[in-house]
């Protein structure tokens, strides 16, 4: 199930997230640990958790749990994804662009209409919440002694030649001009200290999101982003 998942995931735009201890050991003794770590730290803000975790085992999603690893799985509507945490501490995690999968999500038909798979990105819900999220959960596993030594932070968006930054909510200003890249995928890879993690995870994804929005052409101010940080983390969107 999961080769297929990978393989239609990568037909479109996706997220890849890989998080690596900076020393090779084991810090889960068990596959039940794998586990409780992923269901202890998963961020749950906006109705949708990261990493999701499944509520049912079927041939759309689940979990399991293998000889060094446990992963979970989700293929439902626009929701395209899954997970792997291994004893290592190493998270590996796909997602597919959400925006490039509502033709599979039947309650939002005229959306649809409008986004094609391939053609955009969206500003706040895929680029600063996502990133957000993810270095949210990031902190939580280092606080729960996951990344003691440090980590490496290796992420890549995707499919995103030609793509266009979408404002998603109808009440802001659209872009005055098309915001598009030529870049076939945006990489970004950096060490960091479990300290830095812990206490600066916003600020770190904070620049991690304008250098994804540069390859777009697009640089708002750090602060503006911050702004729609603090609603995601104060449940006010």
């Amino acid at each position: 199930m999961n080769d297929k998942l990978i393989e239609k995931i990568k037909t479109r735009g996706y997220w890849r997230f890989n998080f690596q201890p900076l020393t090779a050991e084991v810090r889960l003794d068990t596959i039940q640990e794998c586990k409780e770590i992923i269901e202890k730290n998963s961020v749950s803000l906006r109705g949708w958790d990261f990493p999701h975790i499944p509520r049912r085992n079927d041939e759309n999603s689940g979990m399991a749990s293998a000889a060094t690893f446990y992963e979970g799985w989700e293929d439902w509507a626009n929701h395209k994804e899954f997970w792997h945490i291994y004893k290592t501490g190493q998270f590996l995690y796909y997602r597919g662009l959400r925006e490039d999968w509502l033709d599979e999500d039947e309650w939002r038909p005229k959306v649809a209409e409008k986004i094609k798979p391939g053609s955009s990105l969206g500003v706040v819900g895929s680029v600063i919440y996502e990133i957000t999220e993810v270095f949210l959960f990031l902190s939580r596993l280092a606080k729960n002694g996951i990344y003691e030594e440090g980590v490496n932070v290796n992420i890549s968006l995707n499919n995103t030649k030609d793509r266009e930054l979408w404002i998603e909510d109808p009440l802001r200003a659209s872009f005055m001009y098309p915001r598009k890249t030529s870049a076939e995928n945006i990489i970004f890879e950096k060490k960091y200290t479990k300290e830095e993690i812990v206490t600066n995870y916003k600020g770190i994804a904070n620049k991690l999101i304008l250098h994804i929005f540069d390859s777009f052409e697009f640089n708002p101010p750090p602060e503006q982003i911050e702004k729609d940080q603090e609603k995601l983390l104060t449940g006010r969107i």
